[in-house]
């Protein structure tokens, strides 16, 4: 490697300042020879004068541009990129011992800076490839504008969406990219004009294929603290086939309403037409007394009264009427349910029905809406009280309670877990085995119930079996 040339004028100097060391020893030795013992000719002093001014250059020829040469050789390492310490001979070190220490010092400083931005770099190389497949793999259209609306960044489904590449879309407007009605384009400019966030807005895109619906989202952010304007974040996701779902969903619904309306009338229906139908058999068995077959076509004729009267109710119910302000004497209800329950020739239970009617009070409901809530409720309990014991019963009790007459119907039947309780008066939800209810009679007496402005409820605390708690406002009470 070629060394540094060392300019004239700095040799020369250099020389005359070794010299001048030189000269200075001789002056300062020569006392010291103890001349007047050991005299010294001109000769003799000019020879040693000479040798050590020889000694000196030797010195300075191989010290001085070795080590100039060395540190020259580091630097033009560094600049090329290696940063390695410089090593130097002991006789060097003697003359560039500090500078080449701190040289060293340097290089290591800069070698760990370097060490630590490759490590950012890498990071920063890092965080942008995750962002950039995050990017990519969003299900909806990603667009980054600036203040002037031109967009800055797209990810591959926009560039699907509006059919051009990265290059293609970037710089270009959104209003005039975004194919808007002029629904979208007023809630896009209150957006940018308020840098409001918009949040899952449904807009409509129109193109040559028709329209699409799609979700806005909008989100303002700044590019740095000194930035003027906003930029904003625009996220569109496709929902034209989920909106066509809803259609079809909202289309089968409708289908499955009239199935339900079909099942409830089924259902309500079912225990007043089996008591027509078995007194009927009766009448037609011609065995009975003349005043056994007035007992049963008054029986018949009410028993059709409440059919029609169910009829009305479900209408009401499903066009949630408001009930007319019709009152009757609950107890009066009560007993009429209990004595249909007990004396219908179909029945296929053999359960005690206790009651304890004491409130002789009136309520608000008329005797049709409260039968169809009764009869659920009881039949329920007399159904559950069969299954599960050996002397199955059910106790009815009515008592007013402030305004309010509240009447009990408990069975000794396996209760309801406590997690079912909030569900029973669900439609469609029952308790029953093998398809022996459909789910809808305490949805139906619930929703009388609530119409009336009283509550059903199944009561919690009941440690065996299960207990239905019918509150119902008060009318007036007899004698007041």
């Amino acid at each position: 490697m070629r060394t540094l040339p060392i300019a004239p004028s700095s040799r020369i100097l250099r020389w005359l300042l070794s010299l001048s060391i030189l000269a200075a020893a001789v002056v300062m030795l020569y006392p010291l020879n103890l001349e007047r013992q050991y005299p010294l000719d001109g000769t003799v002093l000019t020879l040693a004068i000479a040798g050590l001014l020889i000694a000196a250059l030797v010195v300075y020829f191989l010290t001085i541009p070795h080590g100039v040469a060395i540190i020259h050789r580091g630097i033009r390492h560094a600049t090329e990129g290696t940063l390695k310490p410089i090593e130097t001979p002991r006789r060097i070190r003697f003359f560039f011992g500090p500078i080449v220490d701190d040289y060293n010092i340097l290089i290591r400083n800069i070698g760990s800076l370097f060490r630590e931005m490759e490590q950012s770099q890498l990071a920063i190389i890092g965080d942008r490839n995750r962002n950039d497949a995050i990017l990519r793999s969003l299900p909806g259209a990603l667009l980054t504008v600036d203040s002037d609306f031109r967009v800055t960044l797209s990810n591959k489904q926009a560039e699907q969406l509006f059919c051009l590449d990265n290059d293609g879309l970037l710089g270009k407007n959104l209003f005039e990219l975004l194919p808007l009605n002029e629904d979208g384009k007023d809630l896009l400019r209150e957006a940018f004009l308020y840098e409001q966030q918009v949040n899952n807005k449904e807009i409509v895109l129109s193109d040559g294929n028709g329209a699409r619906h799609f979700t806005l989202n909008v989100t303002f952010f700044r590019q740095s603290q000194d930035a003027i304007g906003y930029c904003a974040a625009v996220m569109l996701q496709d929902i034209t086939d989920y909106k066509r779902l809803q259609e079809l969903i909202h289309q089968s619904e409708k289908f499955l309403a009239i199935g339900q309306l079909a099942g409830g009338v089924a259902h309500e229906l079912n225990t007043p037409l089996g008591t027509i139908v078995g007194y009927a058999q009766l009448l037609k068995e011609g065995v009975a007394s003349e005043e056994r077959r007035l007992e049963y076509g008054e029986r018949i004729y009410r028993e059709a009264k409440r059919c029609s009267q169910i009829i009305e109710n479900l209408r009401a119910v499903a066009q949630r009427d408001v009930c007319c302000p019709e009152t009757c004497s609950i107890d009066a209800v009560i007993a009429d349910v209990v004595d249909s329950v007990n004396n219908c020739p179909s029945k296929t239970h053999n359960a005690t029905i206790v009651t304890s009617l004491a409130c002789d009070a009136a309520v608000h409901g008329g005797p049709g809406q409260l039968d169809i809530v009764l009869v659920n409720v009881v039949m329920n309990a007399v159904q559950a009280a069969t299954a599960a014991s050996e002397d199955p019963r059910v106790t009815i009790i009515s008592a007013i309670h402030d305004d309010n007459v509240q009447v009990s119907i408990s069975d000794n039947g396996p209760g309801i877990p406590a997690a079912q309780r909030n569900q029973v008066f669900d439609p469609f939800f029952t308790t029953k085995k093998d398809c022996a209810g459909i789910g809808l009679g305490l949805a139906i007496s619930q929703s009388i119930v609530t119409r009336l402005g009283g509550s059903l409820s199944c009561d919690a605390d009941c440690a065996e079996g299960a207990r239905f708690l019918l509150t119902l406002p008060l009318a007036e009470r007899k004698g007041r």
